[in-house]
């Protein structure tokens, strides 16, 4: 959508309290749970001494250091460094040089460094690589039983798969408000008495087009072909790709609009914490987000939400469990 909030259309609402829906909610299957704890247990399996090959996955403790002609490379020396294999921690030729050896064998790979190396005095020259292999561990899952739940911090199994039940039912509950959320915005949204500008939905529908026969084109598959493998025409795409900018610009409206009906705000102190929120779950710095989320933008995003919040609060809501995605 082109337009700012300074240009946007005055729309008057309508009906936003009380609206009736019906609310789904996927329900938590015991194969679920079952799947939840599996993996808990692979996560959390521990590494046991094997007298086996060491393979990919396996845990191995080493010592490393490189010749060249005879002599030790400088700084080349590494003590009891304890690594899992396959997980990129080690240099590649090292890494293919431990596999199928056991622990205490002692043994050398050569290895030719790039004629760029870094280390002018390295480049082009092959150096002998010596590895001493101290130990071979391998994941053993633990079972299943009362000794595993309680080593997770739980009284018994039973309430380890309670627990885990808990907390998917949350889940669910969680995504089941942020549909029905989005639909009532929808549906005060549809609400709404608005003048919308046609030009812009047309330029919305038209981009859309656009970007769709960009995307189709790198697969070097037609508008028309792609038409005709959908059952459909590119009149009734772009008629599509129309009715959704409205149903967008009905809702930033409404979500404007009862924003300032309800008096629903957010603080400084609110946008910081979603930027804080942020950087920790995308493991991304927060200047980073900063830099392609202004504040104006998230705290429009988080007005949004609380509207969505309202909305449930006090709509007229029947709740079902979806049998369809039991």
């Amino acid at each position: 959508m082109e337009q700012t909030a300074n240009t946007m259309p005055a729309a008057a609402l309508g009906q936003y309290k009380g609206l009736a829906f019906t609310r789904r909610v996927r329900p938590v299957s015991e194969k679920a749970v079952d799947a939840d704890i599996a993996n808990m247990a692979r996560v959390h399996a521990p590494f046991v001494p094997t007298g086996d090959p060491a393979a990919r996955g396996m845990r191995v403790t080493l010592d490393f250091e490189g010749f060249l002609e005879g002599a030790s490379i400088p700084d080349s020396r590494m003590e009891k460094v304890t690594v899992v294999l396959g997980t990129g921690q080690l240099m590649p030729a090292a890494e293919e040089a431990v596999y199928g050896h056991c622990a205490g064998e002692t043994f050398r790979f050569d290895f030719t460094y790039p004629a760029d190396f870094r280390v002018p005095e390295l480049s082009g020259k092959t150096a002998q690589f010596e590895i001493k292999l101290h130990s071979v561990a391998e994941k053993t899952t633990p079972e299943l039983n009362e000794e595993f739940a309680r080593a997770q911090g739980y009284a018994d199994l039973a309430a380890m798969r309670e627990a885990v039940r808990a907390k998917k039912r949350k889940i669910h509950e969680d995504a089941a408000d942020r549909a029905a959320g989005q639909e009532l915005l929808a549906k005060a949204g549809a609400n709404l008495t608005v003048d919308l500008p046609e030009a812009m939905l047309d330029r919305t529908a038209d981009n859309e087009m656009r970007m769709l026969e960009q995307r189709l084109s790198r697969s070097n598959i037609t508008l028309e072909k792609h038409c005709k493998n959908s059952h459909t025409t590119a009149a009734a795409l772009r008629a599509g790709y129309r009715d959704a900018a409205e149903r967008n610009l009905r809702s930033m409206l409404a979500s404007r609009s009862i924003a300032e009906a309800e008096n629903i705000t957010v603080s400084t102190l609110e946008v910081n914490n979603e930027y804080r929120r942020l950087s920790q779950l995308q493991d991304t710095p927060e200047a980073d987000i900063r830099r392609v989320l202004s504040p104006d933008t998230l705290a429009a995003a988080l007005v949004a939400q609380k509207v969505q919040r309202f909305l449930l609060d006090n709509a007229d809501i029947t709740t079902v469990m979806d049998p369809e995605k039991e």
